[in-house]
């Protein structure tokens, strides 16, 4: 009897092909390891930093100008929320760039490249 991973081909070897797309279809039906959990909570501080740090120095230069020239709370308010935006357009592109690294270290490229190594014969 042979194994079901094990099937021979015509000259006694086990078929690479089958047992590539066995294993293949095991890593799809995985589940998310603990590391995903990880690496997005990574990616919320990161975001979240990448918002902050950048308001941080417009309140700090509008509270100057406001005390330099008198003008109650009216340049801390907009260089805040000009940090802040800048700090949006940062944290967009972060995570536009996961998105891309997730995207290239995907299954899909994985099943591709795992294909390219059996060839067709």
């Amino acid at each position: 009897m042979v194994d079901r991973g094990k099937q021979a081909s015509g000259d006694g070897r086990p078929d690479a092909r089958r047992s590539l797309e066995r294993d293949v279809g095991r890593l799809e039906r995985r589940e998310p390891s603990a590391d995903s959990f990880w690496r997005s909570l990574s990616m919320l501080g990161i975001v979240g930093w990448s918002i902050a740090l950048p308001a941080v120095p417009g309140v700090w230069l509008g509270r100057r100008l406001d005390l330099r020239f008198d003008t109650g709370v009216r340049f801390t308010p907009m260089l805040m929320v000009a940090g802040v935006m800048i700090g949006s357009v940062v944290a967009w592109r972060v995570v536009r760039e996961h998105r891309k690294q997730v995207a290239w270290n995907g299954r899909s490229s994985a099943k591709r490249w795992c294909y390219g190594l059996v060839g067709s014969r």
